[in-house]
């Protein structure tokens, strides 16, 4: 014979042992028969029975609840912010980590060590190294700050914000070689004690030289001036040797003619006398010559391959590179060449942008939405890279060879994005996502009975329809009515289509056409937001959007992008991505402003919209939707942004009663945790809000599916068949007569509401005045109908029906006469040999 499961073979005197309960502190339900080792071990223990902690766990396993092992926190229990593998509990019964990462420190790895920086103890945190260049100086504790990374404390000789000079009185190089050393500028010699920080050249008093101003100058020799005797007006020049030249003459030397002039000789030169070529002639004779590079009969034309035709200097040389030039003639009047492809300059002597190594001038294959915008043409779409290398300038959050793809926790390349990718926000979830695909935008607009708008005030507190009217296409806000109940500046709120969650209107317009008719162009309107959202996880985050350079008596249209770049907090701070998307969570209004201008008339709003993104194939009217990012959700969470609760999940706001340890739970900021249906096994789904099971199954009831449903009976532990069927007597429908029953003990039940005529702890018998026998398939028990007239007083037999027959009757009713007896109302009458029963 073998032990039942859970049990283990004991042997001892009995040849054949006894079994004995498996030592697994309940965390598991058998183990092995003969050597008692548990199997199977859960609730993150192991051992041979299930004794001990699983690593990444700690506790106490031999409590023998499934809270025994809780995973470790070090600091968080996230895996962004989880920098040890394994802990224990301490002698105090604290929480210690043991093998901190690199860079952390603290008994839960909760702070940076010496030379790092971050909050590890934040979700999303990290330690990281301090931006400092390798030149910390790491013997002194708190060398640079532990939260932002600002450099405190560089070693000896070097300096800045990031310690990346060398400081005052070193020289050397402070980021490759580090090689910041003394300037040792001496004492006598220099002006101070600084130098050159690059090559360490001290500054040197009067007639002092050496780098370190050590050495005396040797007496300098002057050079002659050799100034032409003919030429110069004296034997003297200047610092630069420039001798002073009579008239018509030029040269450093004053040795020869200027143009214009000719015959050198004492006394200067003689003036040309050649108006009619721009006072050109030779130098020696004072023939009358064309300019430098021209041709034709009065020189008024350049030569081949030249520009710039000017009757006194001549025509200059166009210069054409050789290669990258259609010709060598340029533009007669700019000099520019002609260029073939790839190539630009004013000589064609440069690859166009998008090209590289010149003159080969190889293409580059920078993506365009990658690569930094200053470095490209847009409207060619190229983009500039290095020469030899061929790499691209990237983004800041962009990476690659060619700038092509998005760097780690980014997604969706766009040439619309300064920073060509996003960063996955997922609401702090996960730091995993990509682009969502198949999804395209689709406009939200007003429905066609929305012909009106209400005005509210800034704060969206008043909200008045008077004076607010409907010409199509337009809707009208009549300011002498308005301004009765409502003080400017006072808006349009959009309706109910606009708000909820507005996750998949990231990277879409908001569009409208406003027209506004007022006296003059300032007012008290004039400098408010051109438009407001509020929204959130918890409703309490304002944003605003100005539009500068609106005008009066003007129809604008406006196409405001629903990224984070040019949206402010009310209070006027810039927004993040992550703050932008946690307005679009759930978004409860949207204003755009109806008053402008000073003494208002009237103002007017049309072609209102919001694009946003669905599921759908691109067409020519729905492009294909980008900038929304589909987030690789941990469990519990779904949703592109893991902004929704998962099947099987309902969300737990902050400070709700929960059996799951918080530091277990994966939190979305402001949005609470999605924690597992709490259905006791019964159900899959629940309600996401309000954590209601649905559809519980396995014949339970309950909010949690918690106890038996009518008609079965049970302890509901997680197991299909916790709730047993009522079988009062029998479990199928034609013998059970009781719809509930309660369970009594372990194993029994007594059903608790019999059918009129049944009872019993089963319903298995027939009431007094009732008979059959309800214990057989099919039986059931019916009332007695015993003639009064024919039957003794009393109950009819409890299963046959007999009634008590009086003497003279007989029949299961007492109905019926006996031979020689009459029966009727008023008794029986014995008559011989009368067959006949009268009634």
């Amino acid at each position: 014979q073998t032990c039942p499961p859970g049990f283990r073979r004991v042997y001892g005197k009995l040849y054949n042992g006894v079994c004995e309960p498996c030592r697994c502190h309940r965390h598991s339900s058998h183990c092995h028969e003969f050597t008692g080792h548990c199997l199977d071990c859960t609730h993150h223990t192991t051992g041979h029975h299930c004794d001990t902690c699983l690593p990444g766990y700690y506790g106490n396993a031999t409590h023998g609840t499934p809270q025994d092992c809780q995973p470790c926190a070090c600091p968080l229990n996230l895996p962004s912010n989880n920098f040890s593998p394994t802990c224990h509990l301490g002698d105090k019964g604290e929480l210690l980590c043991d093998q901190c990462q690199p860079g952390y420190t603290g008994p839960r790895c909760d702070s940076c060590s010496s030379g790092y920086y971050g909050q590890p103890a934040v979700p999303g945190g990290s330690c990281q190294p301090c931006i400092c260049n390798g030149n910390l100086d790491l013997s002194i504790p708190n060398s640079c700050d532990a939260i932002t990374g600002q450099c405190l404390r560089c070693r000896q000789g070097y300096n800045g914000v990031t310690c990346d000079s060398c400081a005052e009185g070193y020289y050397g190089d402070a980021m490759t070689l580090k090689s910041c050393q003394p300037c040792q500028c001496h004492t006598n010699g220099s002006v101070s004690e600084v130098c050159n920080k690059e090559n360490g050249q001290c500054q040197c008093r009067e007639n002092v030289i050496g780098r370190q101003c050590d050495k005396c100058m040797v007496s300098g020799v002057c050079i002659p001036c050799h100034c032409n005797s003919y030429g110069s007006k004296s034997f003297d020049c200047d610092e630069k040797g420039q001798c002073r030249c009579q008239p018509g003459v030029t040269g450093p030397k004053c040795d020869r003619c200027s143009r214009g002039f000719f015959n050198f000789q004492e006394g200067g030169c003689t003036p040309c006398q050649c108006s009619h070529v721009g006072n050109n002639c030779d130098a020696n004779t004072g023939q009358c010559i064309c300019p430098p590079n021209t041709i034709g009969e009065r020189c008024d034309r350049c030569a081949p391959n030249h520009w710039g035709h000017d009757i006194t200097t001549g025509c200059k040389e166009c210069g054409c590179n050789v290669i990258g030039s259609l010709s060598q003639q340029c533009n007669a009047n700019t000099g520019c060449c002609f260029c073939r492809d790839s190539f630009r300059g004013e000589k064609c002597d440069e690859c166009e942008i998008g090209y590289r190594d010149f003159p080969q001038c190889i293409q580059c294959e920078c993506s365009v939405a990658g690569s930094d915008s200053q470095t490209c043409d847009l409207e060619r779409g190229v983009c500039a890279c290095a020469d030899r290398t061929g790499k691209c300038s990237c983004k800041q959050n962009v990476e690659g060879h060619n700038c092509d793809r998005c760097k780690t926790d980014m997604f969706g390349l766009s040439v619309k994005n300064p920073l060509g990718c996003s960063k996955c926000y997922c609401y702090g979830l996960t730091h995993s996502c990509m682009e969502a695909q198949g999804l395209i935008r689709m406009w939200l607009t007003l429905r066609p009975e929305q012909t009106v708008l209400p005005l509210v005030d800034k704060s969206n507190t008043v909200e008045k329809r008077a004076g607010v009217s409907f010409q199509h296409p337009e809707i009208l806000a009549h300011a002498e009515v308005v301004t009765t109940t409502l003080s400017e500046p006072y808006y349009w709120k959009l309706p109910e289509q606009f708000t909820g969650s507005m996750i998949t209107a990231y990277g879409g317009q908001l569009k409208y056409a406003v027209y506004y008719e007022a006296r003059d162009e300032t007012g008290p309107s004039s400098y408010e937001p051109q438009v407001i959202i509020k929204g959130g996880p918890n409703h309490n985050i304002i944003i605003t959007r100005h539009i500068p350079g609106l005008q009066i008596g003007q129809l604008t249209r406006h196409e405001i992008d629903m990224t984070e770049h040019e949206w402010k907090f009310a209070d006027g701070r810039s927004m993040s991505q992550e703050d932008f998307m946690d307005v679009l969570f759930y978004v409860d209004y949207i204003l755009i402003k109806a008053s402008y201008g000073n003494l208002m008339r009237h103002s007017r709003i049309s072609e209102i919209s919001l694009t946003v993104a669905e599921e759908g194939t691109p067409t020519e009217q729905n492009e294909k939707a980008h900038q929304i990012e589909k987030c690789d959700c941990p469990t519990g969470y779904s949703g592109l942004s893991c902004e929704e609760c998962a099947a099987g999940f309902y969300r737990l706001r902050a400070g709700s009663p929960v059996s799951v340890p918080a530091s277990r739970l994966p939190t979305a900021a402001g949005m609470g945790s999605c924690v597992q249906c709490q259905c006791n096994g019964h159900s899959s789904t629940c309600d996401p809000e309000t954590s209601i099971c649905q559809n519980c199954q396995d014949n339970t009831e309950g909010d949690h599916c918690e106890r038996c449903a009518p008609g079965f009976y049970g302890l509901v532990r997680g197991s299909p068949d916790d709730c047993k069927p009522c079988a009062c007597p029998l479990s199928n429908p034609e013998n059970n007569f009781s719809p509930t029953c309660v369970a009594e003990g372990f194993s029994d039940y007594r059903c608790t509401s019999c059918a009129e005529g049944y009872e019993g702890k089963y319903c298995e018998r027939c009431a007094t005045g009732y008979h059959g026998n309800p214990k057989m398939p099919g039986g059931r028990c019916e009332e007695c109908k015993c003639t009064t007239w024919g039957s003794l007083p009393g109950p009819c037999h409890p299963v046959t029906g007999q009634c008590r027959c009086r003497v003279g009757t007989s029949g299961i009713l007492c109905d019926q006469c006996m031979d020689r007896h009459v029966c009727g109302p008023s008794g029986i009458i014995c008559k011989t040999n009368i067959l006949i029963c009268v009634f």
